[in-house]
């Protein structure tokens, strides 16, 4: 954070009383200060809304008219709980519905419309933007082929990888990175200095290029872009963007500010010479990846300001004195609790992952039998991998989960392509609940193959027919996967199904009327040429490779006697298809690809666990699933990782694979995984319990700075003095 001068002077009584509360002196504090820019450093759960709202208050009090205050957010359900909040606190409801609450894109958005006098469709999620990062991908390939000398790029073609370009994407576009070169760049030294790929930076100045359009405006906008495009506008200067005037302006949740957002907000206080104030716990930023870093926070946030005032909110209303204790001691600073209740604290050992899983499913259970609701119950994890074992003990102990942040493990690209290799293997296509099941089966054994097809094909009706129909599954295998590419499926691997039979089509033409004109020996030419295209092997190294592995595995899996155990074979089907190598090849972030490996490793000591062989195993599949669905029609926990639940919270929150390595995870930023932890654990408002391994020496040390003995201890005897 910037060190700015704060305003004196003695402390303003409040003209607004709230109702149905009773502010803090740090609330109040808040409330009336006199400073031009408020900085509120709150903690977790410290009521940073509610102090907004009465800042607000105050200010309508005081004569300030509610249009010409705006409250911006980074979400549409934290814009609509301000405004709530406000009537909540007891503001008229038309009064308050008059105060601007939205999100920083709606504001964008609403800014661009106005002037460009045009509204771009809104593209609202990954599916909807894939077909143009397709279509943008197969035009750099052919571009690329055309080179005297070819680039090796890593391009996205299905969709595990494409989602994988769009998240770098929107992080670029949140550092402010521009798509155009500056005089005498190149590609590979802009890619260089953004520590991405070559081809991730060339996809995306192409896409860029492409979404930009040659109109007025855009061809099409996705989450984020309209603050993107209006912060280059606003920072280049090039062309004066009318913004609204305000006399306030409000901000929450100041820890996800990115540089976009940033230059948004420094102009809309500059048109109006407004007053600021905002509210956020700098603790919890973990947002690195929409471009919010705790660099950026420290170093650029409020810097050039004047008349700035930094103001604390250390109560805690979402747990009691214990938890407080525990946060104060984790990240070195004041929190106190405003509840008067103990928070039950609990360090869990356990010897190993399944072991792990077994505890967490069984202190559910004890939750539930003292009354406690599955609703109301979280299991935060670190990394999506870590679902699994728990997963696998909630179906076999009867208890329904749902999942945010993260797939259920049975849906992941790695899982699915080895669920489609058992079909093949036991020619059991039925095995795979569900057209949509069996089309992303299909759509991961095209990614982990490596197989290059073109975006037409990927998204062709072809694919889903096969899916629809089990008993095309041997065709898709034997026809596509295990048959060697020829010269013409090259050609065609751009080509729709529809657009290949109107080639032909366009080509018997041709024959018949070279015939008919006496040209035959010009029509047999053409054939001949067709037809070797046809028969002619065009494969790279690792498409053939890719492919005899296939091979070699499925004969192998097909060899093996019917009550070989299906742990055993997994494993050396994952050897023979050197799936831990091609996830590296296949993904950018080498966490990826451990996640991938892990997820693997699960998946096979599930089979393990129950000992039973391939075909069995393959049933013992479909039926979770079945009851996987039933069970969580009836009440379920919730398996979310860290950033799934950043926002919420929870009365119990299990938090387990408490451990060196994996939180903090290895190879990530310290200071944003002692973020993630304290996120984690500040969800709770009851109960929390952590899991940690039986050995000291692995135990995360983010546990051990809590000083839980110490807070159990002391928060006690707080709960005990209070009347």
């Amino acid at each position: 954070m910037a060190k700015t001068q704060t305003a004196a002077g003695a402390p303003s009584v409040p003209r607004f009383i709230a109702v149905g509360i009773a502010p803090t002196d740090e609330q109040v504090a808040i409330q009336t200060s006199r400073a031009r820019h408020v900085i509120a450093m709150a903690n977790a759960g410290a009521a940073k809304t509610t102090t907004l709202a009465l800042r607000m208050a105050e200010s309508i009090t005081r004569g300030v008219w509610p249009e010409s205050i705006v409250a911006l957010t980074f979400s549409s359900e934290a814009a609509r709980v301000l405004q709530a909040r406000l009537i909540e606190i007891g503001v008229d409801a038309k009064v308050a519905r008059r105060v601007r609450c939205l999100t920083f894109d709606a504001l964008a958005q609403q800014v661009l419309n106005d002037f460009e006098g045009v509204q771009p469709p809104f593209l609202a999620s990954n599916e909807a933007l894939a077909p143009h990062v397709r279509a943008t991908v197969a035009r750099l390939q052919l571009e690329n082929a055309q080179r005297r000398s070819p680039r090796e790029l890593w391009l996205p073609e299905h969709n595990d990888q494409i989602f994988e370009f769009l998240t770098l994407a929107r992080q670029i576009k949140a550092r402010m990175v521009r798509p155009e070169l500056e005089d005498g760049e190149t590609i590979e030294e802009r890619a260089e200095l953004l520590g991405i790929p070559d081809g991730v930076f060339l996809l995306y100045r192409h896409l860029e290029r492409e979404r930009a359009g040659d109109g007025v405006g855009p061809r099409w906008r996705t989450e984020f872009d309209a603050t993107y495009d209006l912060a280059c506008l606003l920072h280049g200067g090039e062309v004066q963007v009318p913004l609204p005037e305000y006399r306030i302006v409000i901000v929450d949740e100041l820890q996800d500010m990115n540089p976009a957002t940033y230059v948004v907000l420094e102009h809309l206080l500059a048109r109006g010479k407004a007053f600021f104030s905002g509210a956020g716990d700098f603790d919890q930023v973990i947002h690195r990846w929409a471009g919010a870093d705790v660099d950026f926070i420290r170093s650029q946030f409020g810097q050039g300001w004047r008349n700035v005032e930094f103001l604390p909110l250390t109560r805690t209303y979402r747990h009691g004195p214990i938890m407080a204790l525990a946060t104060a001691a984790l990240k070195n600073k004041a929190v106190v609790s405003g509840r008067n209740h103990e928070t039950r604290l609990r360090v869990v050992p356990y010897a190993d992952p399944r072991e792990a899983a077994g505890k967490v499913v069984a202190d559910i259970l004890d939750w539930k039998k003292r009354g406690g609701l599955l609703d109301t119950c979280a299991v935060v994890l670190r990394a999506p991998y870590q679902s699994i074992h728990i997963e696998n003990a909630l179906l076999e102990a009867g208890i329904g989960w749902r999942v945010e942040g993260l797939e259920s493990y049975l849906l992941r690209s790695e899982i699915l392509m080895l669920r489609g290799l058992i079909a093949f293997a036991l020619e059991d296509y039925e095995s795979i609940p569900g057209v949509d099941k069996r089309l992303k089966v299909l759509h991961a054994l095209l990614l982990w193959q490596q197989f290059d097809w073109g975006a037409r094909r990927l998204e062709d009706s072809a694919l889903k027919t096969a899916a629809a129909q089990p008993e095309l599954f041997d065709a898709f295998l034997k026809g596509l996967l295990l048959k060697p590419q020829t010269r013409a499926d090259k050609q065609a691997r751009h080509l729709s199904d529809d657009e290949v039979a109107e080639a032909d089509a366009r080509f018997l033409e041709k024959i018949n009327a070279l015939r008919q004109s006496g040209r035959g020996e010009e029509a047999n030419t053409l054939v001949n040429l067709r037809r070797a295209d046809a028969e002619a092997i065009d494969e790279s190294s690792a498409q053939r490779n890719a492919r005899l592995r296939l091979e070699q595995t499925l004969a192998m899996l097909r060899a093996a006697a019917a009550d070989t155990p299906a742990h055993a074979l997994l494993e050396r089907a994952v050897e023979m298809l050197q799936l831990r190598r091609v996830a590296r090849e296949l993904f950018i972030a080498p966490s990826r690809a451990v996640m991938v490996t892990r997820s693997i490793d699960g998946f096979i000591d599930a089979s393990r666990r129950r000992n039973l062989s391939l075909r069995d195993f393959a049933h013992w599949l479909r039926k979770a699933e079945v009851r996987e669905a039933r069970l969580r029609a009836a009440g379920s926990v919730l398996l979310c990782t860290v950033e799934a639940a950043k926002g919420q919270e929870f009365q119990a929150v299990m938090l387990p694979y408490l451990e060196a390595g994996a939180f903090p995870m290895a190879g990530c930023d310290r200071a944003e995984e002692s973020n993630r932890f304290y996120v984690a654990i500040t969800r709770v408002r009851d109960e929390l319990t952590l899991y940690v391994p039986a050995a000291a020496e692995r135990a995360s040390p983010f546990v051990q700075a809590m000083q839980v003995g110490k807070a159990v201890a002391r928060g006690r005897l707080q709960v005990d003095a209070q009347p």
